[in-house]
């Protein structure tokens, strides 16, 4: 391609990205999307406990005679029931304190109780009646997201229910002081839940979840969890296709269901135009997610760094626009980019790849050429840990004295592919060969089959 047309190109690209720049929400309204208590069972209707129709008397002993029955479900032995009595009697424990001691236990923890039963539990324990429906949603769904019983414990404590069975009792209701992290908001740890749910696709482990709370609690932004998440690794080895990976920030940034529309142009955004990135900031900042922050008490933070203002990324774009309308004026479907095959099969290999075609013959005499057919057409043990067998055509461009787009359109080998609907996919990676006067940036044209 001669360096005028090359510039031209780009020069499309820039006014492209620069338009593209200012769309930076998806203008779709609030949506309310709360996981369903999916791991509770209704507890309105639960059958008579052992305990239930004990009627137990109005002083301390009574209190804590019915922990004992209704929590452990057990008799009290006789030093426990006399410890925590005289606890209650001298103040020197509340209500609460109780509850901790209990629910805490490592007797009680040992029991491995469903949430169902950890919830009928607590409203047994603390209200003298099992959860109603809505009890059950509300506090069901926090289970559900991998906050403790002690968040539903603290949340009954203070209920007007609890403070007057207390007042029956003659004790103090007290207060808990939570312990994690997760339990302390439910909209910051709903929102690393859905991170680990929508993005890793499975349920967080208490340790992780945990530990991704407290980042939130001593000032880690939502942006920076997130990008912890989008771009970690074990994401990135999915493979997911543009529109799943609109689909996750939808659920993940937004917390619901992503709109026909919205996601429709943020998925075009990442076929033929912009990085993972840019389209990840254009949720991050949106008036959706501020609002999400505000309620969990987190800041927004920093935009994402992004490829999408460099020659090389620019340049990619611009081939691919090249060829696009040259496919359009044939009748054929536009062919599209996806960043993490530009990635992990182009950037990765291009240093190797340039290194080779400068070696222009390997040691056993056969050409670069052949050598990367064979990496390529071969599915070679570069791609077995792949979830598909890429298959890609290359050809090799130098800015100041290349072919023209039009002999790359009708180039055998390439050409062809070109001319096909069975490469779905394109990417560009660039790599210099060396520095200084006289070297010059090449740019490795793929083209990729993911059909499994």
């Amino acid at each position: 391609m001669k360096k005028a047309r090359v510039i031209s190109l780009l020069s499309s690209a820039v006014l492209a990205v620069s338009w593209l720049s200012a769309f930076s929400s998806t203008g779709a309204s609030a949506v309310s999307y709360e996981p369903a208590a999916s791991g509770i069972t209704s507890a309105v209707n639960v059958g008579a406990g052992k305990y239930d129709n004990v009627k137990y008397p109005k002083n301390t002993k009574g209190f804590v005679t019915r922990m004992y029955n209704i929590v452990l479900d057990r008799e009290p032995d006789e030093k426990g029931l006399k410890t925590w009595t005289t606890k209650l009697n001298n103040h020197t424990a509340s209500a609460s304190d109780i509850i901790t001691g209990f629910f805490f236990s490592d007797e009680y923890k040992g029991k491995k109780k469903s949430n169902t039963d950890m919830l009928r539990d607590c409203y047994k324990a603390m209200l003298d009646r099992y959860p109603d429906a809505a009890g059950t949603q509300n506090w069901g769904k926090r289970f559900e997201i991998g906050m403790s019983i002690q968040a539903v414990c603290k949340g009954v404590v203070g209920s007007n229910e609890f403070k007057s069975l207390c007042k029956a009792y003659g004790i103090k209701p007290g207060n808990i002081n939570l312990m994690y992290a997760r339990d302390e908001n439910f909209e910051r740890t709903y929102f690393v839940y859905r991170l680990y749910k929508n993005c890793l696709g499975r349920t967080p482990d208490a340790t992780g979840l945990e530990n991704w709370c407290k980042s939130l609690r001593s000032g880690k932004t939502g942006a920076g969890i997130a990008q912890g998440f989008i771009f970690s690794k074990e994401y990135k080895g999915k493979h997911v296709t543009n529109y799943d990976f609109v689909d996750m920030l939808y659920r993940t940034i937004l917390g619901r269901a992503p709109d026909k529309t919205g996601a429709a142009s943020w998925t075009s955004k990442l076929d033929y135009t912009n990085t993972r990135e840019f389209v990840a900031n254009g949720f991050l900042f949106s008036t959706e997610f501020k609002g999400q922050c505000t309620k969990a008490g987190i800041k927004v933070g920093d935009k994402l760094g992004t490829k999408d203002g460099t020659a090389e990324w620019q340049f990619n774009i611009a081939i691919l626009k090249a060829i696009n309308d040259k496919r359009t004026s044939v009748g054929l479907k536009k062919i599209t980019t996806r960043q993490d095959v530009l990635e992990n099969v182009a950037s990765v290999r291009a240093k190797d790849m340039l290194k080779l075609w400068n070696d222009e013959l390997r040691p056993d005499e056969t050409t670069v050429k052949s050598f990367i057919d064979g990496i390529f057409l071969n599915k070679s043990t570069y791609y077995k840990s792949w979830t598909y067998s890429p298959v890609a055509l290359m050809s090799k461009f130098e800015l100041d004295n290349a072919e023209t787009f039009d002999n790359l359109w009708t180039a055998d080998t390439f050409g062809s592919a070109l001319r096909s609907n069975d490469y779905p996919v394109f990417a560009v990676a660039k790599a210099t060969n060396g520095t200084g006067p006289g070297h010059s940036d090449y740019y490795y044209a793929v083209l990729i089959n993911l059909k499994k």
